[in-house]
């Protein structure tokens, strides 16, 4: 580790890192009040110039806070194999799916560097290089800028967005358009979802009124139509909107558990995809198992409490 001028830094790489304001504000005060534990990542250019490829958020605080210098460790002399270095080392908390396919496509357009060849120098899968691959090609500028500025929240295009998006072979331009129309309105992940429904499938009317700017009345229009069928049977709007979704949980694991039987899913461009996705629900079905059974088990318990009262 040494120490380096931040402004030997260049952030050539900066616009391939995810930003995110809320953590970046508790880092400010974390390193005004500890300094910089952990420094950055850094490839040695020319002379006393050094690349950062992880620290961005360290650096931008060192600006606001008017430090001079900044602690550095080099993962290497030359870009390719230090990018390569930062991917196998990466884990979810430095390096998101998002951020590894941006460097990705980095080795493979910019250095030449084949399928083959960066799945071998990283010991992964070419399906795993594929698939970060894919994430990028069919991501638009405008999608791209607004996911990386953080003005569009990752969750919301991985988990409904491109999915929705691609099941229903909605074109790049709306796409684009939706996304301009809602990035950096401080939205929740569920209003976006709810504005994608809109915006998609609800018609030119909600469609005009979304592109328009008028995002809370059509938020308003939507809500109404929610708790109307569990007013009926005496629900709340949040307990609903818990019906609804596991109504949706149940329908679609059924469904799954037939189409991963069928013979028909051979292409590579299936398995990329599925596999992308599978390994976000990996992470998530042990969580999700153990609070459904945690709620099963103590409200059907309270239940037989009171039947025997």
């Amino acid at each position: 580790m040494i120490e380096a001028e931040i402004g030997t830094i260049s952030k050539k790489y900066e616009s391939f890192r995810l930003r995110d304001k809320n953590r970046e504000k508790y880092l400010l005060q974390s390193i005004l009040e500890h300094g910089i534990r952990e420094p950055l990542q850094c490839v040695q250019a020319d002379g006393q110039q050094y690349i950062l490829l992880d620290g961005f958020k360290r650096l931008r605080c060192s600006y606001k806070l008017n430090l001079r210098m900044v602690p550095i460790v080099l993962l290497g002399s030359d870009e390719v194999s230090s990018i390569l270095h930062l991917i196998r080392a990466s884990t979810e908390r430095n390096l998101t799916t998002l951020e590894q396919a941006r460097f990705v496509d980095e080795l493979h357009k910019s250095y030449g560097l084949t399928v083959a060849d960066i799945a071998g120098r990283l010991e992964c899968s070419q399906a795993w290089v594929s698939v970060r691959l894919g994430i990028i090609d069919e991501m638009s500028r405008v999608v791209r800028e607004a996911l990386f500025s953080g003005r569009f929240p990752v969750r919301s295009y991985m988990y409904t967005l491109r999915q929705f998006t691609r099941v229903n072979s909605i074109p790049a331009r709306d796409i684009d358009t939706f996304v301009k129309s809602v990035s950096g309105k401080g939205l929740s992940t569920r209003d976006i979802e709810r504005l994608a429904y809109g915006y998609f499938r609800g018609g030119e009317r909600l469609k005009r009124q979304i592109e328009e700017g008028n995002l809370e009345w059509t938020l308003r229009q939507m809500r109404k139509q929610e708790p109307a069928h569990g007013a009926e049977e005496g629900l709340s709007d949040a307990e609903w909107k818990v019906i609804r979704d596991l109504e949706l949980a149940q329908k679609y694991m059924s469904r799954l558990r037939y189409g991963l039987s069928r013979d028909e899913l051979t292409s590579k461009a299936f398995h990329a995809q599925a596999l992308l996705l599978m390994e976000g629900l990996l992470g998530m079905v042990d969580r999700f198992k153990e609070q459904i059974r945690s709620f099963y088990e103590k409200r059907a318990c309270q239940g037989s409490s009171q039947s025997t009262l």
